[in-house]
């Protein structure tokens, strides 16, 4: 069964979602108490679309290890499938109690906050993506980008619609902290919707409310911003290990 195990994390590292599920299918049933093989199982079958089944196998692997970030995690990108926003919160507060490093789990949970009608929670998710973001290391320092366990791509990413959610998200916090008087990271909230989604950036009330707000304290006008290469989406970039190999006696 090991051999099983090893199998499906080979497959599920290709990319290999359908032959990565069978393999922790067979695990899980013949080891039903292997949180990590649960954990790959779930992860594998949101991959697939399959968010009512990643979800059990989840909460399976959570149920068996529930100090796993990563399982609570992909728990609250389940449930965002499937637009269950307020379970969706319940999964990422966890995931960043256990990981409050987490910038990815950060601002997924500031999605969630925000589809849930929590403005001001929202807010404050999204700052502190923001905060962390700017502590992330570049250069020659930046990590090596290796396989994360993600499966928010909505299958072969309905990556429009997420795209746009992501910067309709930046930009409400980008108007949060211009409200706050934080122009300098007001701006850098904005720049990275309009990387997201230039056209909805361009016709927000940002560029605006910002200028009204120079005017009256007597600055210069802040700079145009104009389109660049988008950056790779964070969580995709981001390095996370597999859960751990479970002690096979």
């Amino acid at each position: 069964m090991s051999q099983r195990f090893d199998l499906g994390v080979h497959h599920f590292l290709r990319r290999e979602y359908s032959d990565a599920a069978r393999s922790f299918e067979d695990v899980v049933r013949e080891q039903p108490s292997n949180a990590p093989a649960w954990a790959y199982y779930g992860i594998s079958l949101s991959h697939l679309g399959l968010a009512t089944e990643a979800e059990a196998a989840l909460s399976r692997a959570i149920a068996l290890a529930p100090q796993n970030p990563d399982a609570w995690f992909h728990l609250g990108v389940a449930r965002s499938l499937r637009e269950e926003w307020g379970q969706a919160v319940s999964a990422y507060r966890h995931a960043v109690a256990l990981s409050p490093d987490d910038m990815v789990a950060w601002h997924r949970l500031g999605v969630a906050l925000a589809e849930s009608g929590e403005e001001v929670a929202a807010s404050a998710a999204f700052e502190r993506a923001l905060v962390l973001s700017r502590e992330l290391p570049s250069g020659d320092d930046a990590p090596v980008p290796t396989p994360r366990l993600r499966s928010d791509d909505h299958v072969q990413e309905v990556g429009e619609r997420e795209g746009t959610r992501e910067a309709k998200s930046w930009l409400d916090l980008a108007l949060s902290l211009l409200s706050l008087g934080d122009e300098d990271e007001a701006l850098a909230a904005y720049e990275r919707a309009y990387t997201l989604d230039p056209e909805r950036a361009q016709h927000s009330l940002f560029r605006p409310m910002l200028l009204l707000v120079t005017a009256v304290q007597g600055g210069p006008e802040p700079p145009e911003i104009t389109p660049g290469p988008a950056p790779p989406r964070p969580d995709s970039t981001r390095p996370r290990p597999p859960p751990p190999r479970p002690e096979i006696g």
